[in-house]
């Protein structure tokens, strides 16, 4: 039985611990440190830097198709499980980047790892957040997520110093081991998949009622968020986005480190990083106040001039400076590309739309380094990263066309609507209010129905009784005519 009134802290805040640790061990051993496993293939194993670059665009490519389908895993199995799959899965490609020896084995250790990623980070951690938090949903998923940033200061910086001391080969397997135990604890002992089979509800409002049931998920089916306009047009916007951001984003360290020296790489990392927790929060308490296209339509802009800057840097001060305004944008940006689809789309199939929507965005995030790296090498990296700045401003223009977010309860609201009408023999109404929330349409059965109702059968009968000639009752008097008074 489930009590009337919440008591002690809200379950959600702990699953948002552990997603929290998640994020942050996927991210600084998984993400960010593709940029030192990238000056790592080329140092040791003397790769070329457009095929380090493709290695990590396979790496991103594979986690994007094993998150669409890890979105339909999410949906039938336990999150829990799901993600322990991940991390035995993730640990094993982590562990064999220390044994590539060619491109084959590059290829097929980045698929590895991709998938060990894709079932640990961001899908399934955005899908638990949606689930349990609605109201909050933007701080939510801001605090959650701050662990992808928290990686790449507290993480990353240390994998590249250890590594370029040392070497990949005799890392990587001990990588593995830390993986697994910042993982497991998280998975295991922290995180539950929904509020709901707890007895509980989004936001820690007051449990469901002893015996109540569930209520249904609000939200438009898979199939018709997929094929809608806003969901074809967002999907580009941040195809484009993520190639320029992910781009500039893996080749930094490289870049920084060939320009100026490896201290001030390693500098740029923990500052774009570091820069993005703040930024991150900040961003997930303007979108209870701002509208979230808004917001990232501006966050574009200044990824653009962040990305520019880093193209023309030659200092020490202005590739800092370039990677904080690059910061600035770049942990909003992935956050808020999820928050747009739980707005757009609800929660019912999120977990799909949100794994399509990843499967999609990933084109841009494994092409990305590719592209630069295989610009670097018949050019320069200025011409690289002046390349991805034309790119994120281009994404302004998709944005831009795809317009305001569709409300998942006008589409809801329609379909009942037109269900009644066929039920009753009536035809449906021509439009429909769309902005007015569910709750608030009056619903076919209303009070002052139910009254005329029985004030004709009342008549009826009365006439029966008292019998009354068919000509006195032509017709029904209106209310408030001479023969009501």
């Amino acid at each position: 039985m489930y009590d009337d009134e919440p008591s002690g802290m809200f379950r959600g805040w702990l699953v948002l611990a552990g997603l929290f640790v998640t994020m942050t061990v996927t991210s600084g051993l998984g993400f960010y440190a593709q940029g030192v496993v990238l000056d790592a293939l080329v140092a040791e194993q003397g790769f070329s830097v457009s095929i380090a670059g493709a290695g990590t665009g396979i790496f991103f490519a594979t986690s994007g198709i094993a998150g669409y389908y890890a979105g339909g895993l999410l949906t039938k199995f336990d999150a829990r499980l799901v993600m322990t799959i991940g991390s035995l899965v993730g640990a094993i490609g982590l562990a064999l980047l220390g044994q590539v020896r060619n491109e084959i084995q590059m290829v097929i250790v980045m698929v590895i790892f991709g998938i060990g990623f894709a079932l640990t980070s961001l899908v399934p951690g955005s899908t638990i957040v949606t689930r349990w938090f609605v109201r909050k949903r933007s701080i939510a998923l801001s605090i959650a997520s701050s662990g992808l940033s928290l990686g790449g200061i507290a993480i990353t910086p240390v994998i590249a110093t250890i590594v370029d001391a040392d070497s990949l080969v005799y890392w990587a397997p001990r990588l593995a081991v830390a993986f697994l135990i910042g993982m497991l604890p998280a998975v295991w002992f922290l995180i539950h998949p929904a509020p709901e089979p707890l007895g509980l509800r989004p936001d820690g409002d007051p449990p469901l009622a002893s015996g109540a049931p569930p209520p249904p998920l609000e939200g438009v089916d898979f199939k018709e968020a997929a094929r809608s306009r806003y969901f074809i047009l967002i999907s580009v916007t941040f195809i484009i986005v993520m190639a320029a951001q992910v781009g500039a984003i893996q080749h930094t360290f490289k870049m920084t480190k060939d320009r100026i020296d490896i201290e001030t790489a390693r500098a740029a990392l923990m500052v774009l990083s570091g820069t993005s927790v703040v930024a991150r929060i900040v961003g997930g308490i303007a979108a209870l106040k701002i509208s979230l296209t808004k917001l990232t339509a501006f966050l574009m802009a200044v990824q653009s001039v962040g990305i520019a800057i880093l193209a023309i840097g030659d200092s020490t001060f202005e590739i800092l400076a370039g990677a904080v305004i690059l910061g600035t944008a770049m942990g909003n940006l992935l956050m808020f590309h999820p928050l747009l689809l739980a707005e757009a789309f609800g929660v019912k199939d999120y977990a799909r739309i949100y794994g399509m929507g990843s499967l999609l965005m990933i084109f841009g995030v494994g092409s990305g380094p590719f592209l630069v790296g295989f610009i670097r090498d018949i050019s320069s990296y200025r011409s690289a990263f002046a390349v991805l700045t034309i790119f994120a401003i281009a994404g302004l223009a998709f944005l831009g066309a795809a317009g305001k977010p569709p409300r998942f309860q006008s589409s809801a609201v329609e379909h009942q609507a037109k269900r009644s009408g066929q039920q009753h023999g009536r035809p449906t109404l021509g439009t429909v209010q769309t902005l007015t929330p569910a709750h608030q349409i009056e619903q076919p059965a209303t009070p002052p129905r139910r009254r005329v109702a029985v004030i004709d059968r009342g008549a009826a009968m009365g006439e029966a009784r008292l019998g009354v000639s068919k000509s006195a009752t032509g017709t029904i008097p209106h209310k408030g005519s001479d023969q009501d008074k």
